[in-house]
């Protein structure tokens, strides 16, 4: 299991911050030869239609899970993609990933093809996470909800690799996306002038972190780029509602 700390921090203090953290981290494998130090990432995330997911986290459900397609900046057939399913178990977290190609995902899911298509590219433990990934999908009826997209900027700790700090910036989103529109750029900002300060770690919390954000006057606190992008676009809240009624439910009553 792995812990994941957020805090929302001003942009006026990214500076600062890549200040003060310089002397105990270095730039993500992935980042390192890049002058900007940062990549794109892309998620398409996948609810029921009145929003269960989104509703369990608002709710501080202690057992959730979310399901996502994600990529990274290469909009072509062969490019990676992640079938994604993250679990949170009160504050830890897990996460199952199976790669495949970006062409041959949009047949899976354009297609109806099935798990025999994957077969041939997964590894056994990529392949069961793959088939869970499509049990959930059918189960609970999933839909495309909203595509969330913000530029990521990685850290790992000098003395613990283990430890991560990512600065998520430039957050984007937008309603109802299918495959296609994995890497569109037709987004509505999230938060103009904040970003979301991530850390991860396998143990404890880095004491070195922890004075950063105290002398920063950060709190800790819930940054769910999918609640936040969601919330970006009340009409998907007016189509949960809607949802609810059809199904006899009480609808939100602030939306």
């Amino acid at each position: 299991m792995r812990f994941e700390i957020k805090y929302i921090v001003p942009v006026y203090q990214l500076q600062l911050l890549r200040e003060m953290i310089r002397p105990f981290i270095r730039p993500d494998k992935h980042v390192a030869d890049r002058p900007d130090h940062q990549y794109t990432v892309r998620s398409i995330y996948y609810d029921t239609p009145d929003l269960l997911f989104y509703s369990e986290k608002i709710e501080g459900v202690p057992y959730r899970l979310k399901l996502r397609i994600r990529s990274y900046d290469q909009a072509w057939d062969k490019a990676p993609v992640f079938l994604e399913i993250k679990r949170k178990h009160m504050v830890p977290m897990t996460k199952d990933r199976a790669p495949l190609p970006y062409g041959l995902v949009r047949d899976i899911f354009g297609k109806d093809k099935g798990l025999q298509y994957a077969e041939s590219f997964l590894k056994p433990k990529q392949l069961e996470d793959f088939s869970h990934f499509m049990y959930h999908m059918k189960k609970e009826s999933l839909v495309p909800t909203v595509l969330v997209v913000y530029d990521r900027e990685p850290y790992e700790a000098l003395i613990d690799p283990s430890i991560r700090v990512t600065f998520d910036k430039s957050l984007r989103s937008a309603p109802k996306p299918d495959l296609t529109q994995l890497f569109s750029e037709d987004l509505k900002p999230v938060m103009e002038n904040h970003f979301i300060l991530e850390v991860k770690y396998d143990r404890e919390y880095p004491e070195w972190m922890r004075l950063i954000v105290h002398q920063l006057g950060l709190k800790q606190q819930a940054a769910s780029k999918y609640c936040m992008s969601i919330d970006n676009h009340p009409y998907l809240l007016r189509m949960k509602n809607w949802q609810w009624i059809l199904s006899g439910k009480r609808p939100l009553a602030d939306v």
